[in-house]
């Protein structure tokens, strides 16, 4: 029969103690004014691993429009006869697929 869901443990408990207070005595025994810029650097990476909470990866959604697969309405484009406008597009006409 073991403890029951939800009761810490105490061994754990203790030992998380323990660290702290070791923590705790020897992060009061440095000396910052005798660190070079590269030791502080360095002991402020150490202690925000465990001081910040780690940020989980987000997934950004992009949000965008299906597009159809086939095309509603065709415009076929000919040459219209005996044609000779100055504007090239004024040689053509349009008729749609639905027409033909």
């Amino acid at each position: 029969m073991g403890r029951t869901a939800g009761t810490p443990n105490k061994i754990t408990a203790e030992v998380k103690e323990k660290l702290e207070s070791l923590i705790d005595g020897v992060v009061g025994s440095l000396d910052i004014s005798e660190m070079n810029t590269n030791q502080r650097i360095k002991i402020l990476q150490i202690a925000l691993q465990y001081t910040l909470p780690r940020l989980q990866a987000t997934l950004i959604k992009e949000e965008h429009q299906d597009q159809p697969l086939f095309m509603e309405d065709i415009v076929v484009y000919k040459r219209k006869e005996n044609s000779n406008e100055e504007k090239w597009e004024d040689n053509f006409e349009g008729t749609s697929i639905k027409d033909l």
